[in-house]
């Protein structure tokens, strides 16, 4: 019995320590991805080749670390080294982009519909996506006079208090919008900005039900817009279009036209994506 005992004692042991060591494993090929990560993030911010040193002091890691991290990613393609030993973003990194800017049509087929809302409106039009728990304007064009207050390309905005924020967060499942629907990170930006997450659930829900999102001066006083989801092929809620002005009253003509149109362009927008309702 007293053998059978140590036996036990010996083989939990054994397990243990081998689930310590692959949990060890594990921890250090993590780490490893992120320093190889902040090198690269280096090479991309410095926009030129640079040398180990270079690198070293960038990334705060040891030489030889930073040269083992770059050996390897050199066999993979993802760095390269010039004839003067720097490195350089490699070509496998070029493919990659190639491949997500490839993935990226919806600004090719947002582009004649953004074209003819503007035209027709006056205003600024904004095409998004949600990056990070943010509005990323991905591509935009802006009118005679327009304001340039939202549509300069690469902008980040708020998510609950802007049209287009609202256009996509409407259609998340409840567990993720209620993971960007945090009291304490949701600012007043101004005094019309909803920052209890209950109220802006039921406006959420009435973006629903008529199909697209409504902003009333809540981003910044005297901006009124109006935004709608469109849908990729698997009925996500991936990106929003929508346009933003000094329209004087949201029961206006004018603001009516820009709802029309910009219901319109979502929708056939999301067809070209492959979305069937």
């Amino acid at each position: 019995m007293q053998n059978i005992t140590v036996q036990a004692v010996e083989i939990a042991h054994g397990n243990i320590k081998d689930w310590m060591i692959h949990m060890s494993e594990s921890t250090n090929k993590v780490m490893a991805v992120s320093k190889a990560i902040r090198l690269i993030n280096g090479l991309a911010d410095a926009r030129q080749p640079l040398s180990l040193q270079e690198l070293s002091s960038k990334s705060g890691f040891p030489k030889s670390t930073s040269h083992a991290l770059l050996s390897s990613m050199r066999d993979e393609h993802w760095i390269e080294q010039t004839a003067d030993g720097k490195y350089r973003l490699g070509v496998r990194l070029f493919e990659l982009g190639s491949l997500v800017s490839q993935s990226w049509d919806i600004v090719r087929s947002a582009r004649p519909h953004i074209q003819h809302i503007a035209s027709e409106t006056g205003e600024p039009v904004q095409l998004a996506a949600i990056d990070h728990h943010e509005v990323l304007i991905i591509d935009a064009l802006d009118t005679a006079g327009g304001l340039r207050v939202v549509t300069n390309i690469g902008s980040r905005l708020p998510i609950y208090c802007t049209a287009l924020g609202k256009a996509m967060l409407a259609y998340m499942p409840p567990a993720q919008a209620a993971g960007i629907l945090r009291p304490a990170e949701m600012l007043a930006y101004t005094p019309h900005t909803l920052t209890d997450p209950e109220k802006l659930v039921t406006e959420l829900a009435a973006t629903r039900e008529r199909g697209f999102a409504l902003e009333n001066g809540e981003y910044r006083i005297g901006l009124r817009a109006v935004a709608a989801p469109i849908f990729d092929v698997s009925g996500t809620a991936r990106y929003a279009i929508g346009v933003t002005g000094m329209f004087r009253r949201m029961t206006g003509e004018d603001f009516i036209l820009a709802q029309e149109l910009i219901d319109t362009a979502a929708r056939a927008i999301s067809a070209e994506m492959g979305y069937r309702k």
